[in-house]
């Protein structure tokens, strides 16, 4: 056996900033908080190309709370109580992405999603 080990981070890229395509949104459980949402990005390029860059979030979107947030940055429309947002004509679309740090420090999670409207 070998006694040499390669330090891997946690889940997802780095903390930083990316462009991202939307994959998809997964139904997800937690043991402790119950049902959520677990948002899918893949980095678009540098070094981390190909790597997923995610966020779950509760399964009952607001405007005020994260997964109402990721569902208005994908959108790029404001959230208001009763809006419907379908998300399927948004898959494979480009983003810029916000990347930080977990609470726990085991691995990444995406804090902000923006349309890619400075795209060339």
């Amino acid at each position: 056996m070998s006694l040499c080990f390669e330090i891997k981070a946690g889940g997802g890229p780095p903390a930083g900033f990316y462009k991202g395509k939307f994959v998809n949104v997964e139904a997800t459980e937690h043991e402790e908080f119950g049902s959520g949402l677990k948002f899918v990005f893949e980095v678009a390029d540098g070094n981390h190309k190909g790597e997923q860059a995610t966020r779950i979030t509760s399964d009952s979107p607001t405007p005020k709370n994260a997964a109402g947030r990721m569902l208005a940055g994908i959108s790029g429309e404001a959230l208001t109580p009763g809006k419907n947002v379908d998300l399927a004509p948004f898959v494979g679309k480009e983003y810029l992405l916000q990347v930080e740090d977990t609470k726990n420090g085991n691995g990444t999670r995406i804090s902000t999603v923006m349309p890619n409207w400075a795209k060339a």
